[in-house]
């Protein structure tokens, strides 16, 4: 598995903020409580570096295809994201997008830049969802992330904002 490219990452990138361009101001009495009571339901959402080959620091993991062996701790939580979204790319690929904070971009960066090669791996809930490769520094801020299908997309994205699907985002 390999992450996306430049291209399609600016292009998800261009579609999550056009998403967070639609939200109510977050300012508000009624935003505030809305964006607490989403917080409380939301998924644990962590982001670990993995790979195919033990690593000191690193637990094995049985995936379907073989052994993944993950980092104890994660680079990435939910703190650090601003917005998840369903997505479809030009294609018709269903995608999860994932907007990151100021201070997630920069985790994100600084952790890509030195692991390419290695493993993103998204686990929510405890469950792992992907693990695709990083095929190059991501500095963007955004990851877009390759569903089967765009049911899943959507419901992994609400899960990750504590809401239902058509729910307001993150809120940050």
């Amino acid at each position: 598995m390999t992450l996306l490219s430049c291209r399609t990452l600016a292009l998800a990138g261009a579609l999550l903020l056009a998403l967070a361009g639609c939200q109510a101001p977050s300012d508000s009495r009624a935003g505030r409580e809305q964006a607490q009571a989403a917080a409380a339901h939301a998924a644990l959402v962590e982001i670990f570096v993995a790979g195919t080959q033990p690593e000191p620091g690193r637990s094995v993991l049985q995936v379907p295809d073989g052994v993944l062996y993950i980092e104890r701790r994660p680079v990435l939580g939910r703190e650090d994201l601003s917005e998840a979204a369903a997505l479809q790319g030009e294609d018709g690929q269903a995608y999860l997008g994932l907007r990151f904070t100021e201070e997630g971009a920069a985790r994100l960066a600084a952790v890509s830049r030195a692991r390419v090669g290695s493993l993103l791996a998204l686990v929510i809930d405890r469950e792992l969802i992907t693990a695709p490769e990083i095929a190059e520094p991501l500095d963007r801020g955004v990851l877009a992330l390759a569903m089967p299908d765009a049911a899943m997309a959507s419901e992994l994205a609400a899960r990750i904002r504590g809401a239902g699907p058509r729910d307001a985002p993150l809120g940050h």
